[in-house]
Formats: C-alpha cells, sequence, structure tokens
C-alpha cells in the first residue's frame, strides 16, 4: 500500500515517503531500532522519545526523495532548527498516520456522517 504525504515545512513542500527505507533510515539517524515504536508489555522495547518521532519524520522525508536520487528540499538541520512547533508536530503525526497506512492498521474510532465520533469498532 502506498503510504505518501506531502506537507509543508520550513517554507517548503516537503513529500513523505513510509516504506521499509524508512524504517532502516531511521535505525541509521537513530542508532535503535524500529521496534521503539511498538513497545512490549513486559518493557522489551523501550518507548519511543520525542526525539525518536520526529527521527522517523525525517527519515520519511529521506525516504521519498531518495526513491527518485534526489536530496530533500529541506535539511536535518532545517528541521530540528527552523521548523515552527505546528510544523513539528504535522510532521510527526504525518509519520505515525503513514506508518500506520504502510502497516494497514485499522482505525478504531468510525467518524459518522457529521463528523462526529461513533461506536467502536471491534468492541
Amino acid at each position: 500500500m502506498k503510504a505518501e504525504k506531502t506537507i509543508s515545512i520550513c517554507g517548503q513542500d516537503v513529500q513523505m515517503l513510509y516504506c521499509a527505507a524508512t524504517e532502516t533510515g531511521f535505525e541509521q539517524l537513530a542508532n535503535r531500532s524500529i521496534n521503539v515504536f511498538l513497545p512490549g508489555d513486559d518493557n522489551e522495547n523501550p518507548a519511543a522519545t520525542g526525539d525518536d518521532y520526529i527521527k522517523l519524520g525525517i527519515a520519511a522525508i529521506i525516504a521519498a526523495y531518495a526513491r527518485n536520487d534526489q536530496e530533500p528540499p529541506v535539511s536535518v538541520k532545517d528541521v530540528l532548527y527552523e521548523a515552527t512547533p505546528q510544523e513539528v508536530v504535522a510532521l510527526i503525526t504525518s509519520a505515525v498516520e503513514l506508518r500506520g497506512k504502510w502497516y494497514d492498521v485499522p482505525g478504531i474510532v468510525e467518524e459518522d456522517k457529521k463528523g462526529k465520533r461513533g461506536k467502536r469498532k471491534n468492541a
């Protein structure tokens, strides 16, 4: 399943792609296993930090451009030092959304036609 999105960050429209390259890119950037996003009940895997989520977003940007042998329009330094808090939140939420889409994770709460939360699925 394609998991792609374009966000605005540091005054640029930036593509994001979630795929295997995103996960290996995260592991290279963070020097940690991608399993931090799947902490075990027995604390087998430590929980992801804010830094991990930012690096996952950056890895998704790098993957989108590396696929076409291009350089991203923003650097890691730009994201860390120039992005607004709202842009960082958009980066993180987009990375999480794309990860869920790539793994085909079903939604938990269904919205009705008026946009209000409905009954839980599979409850």
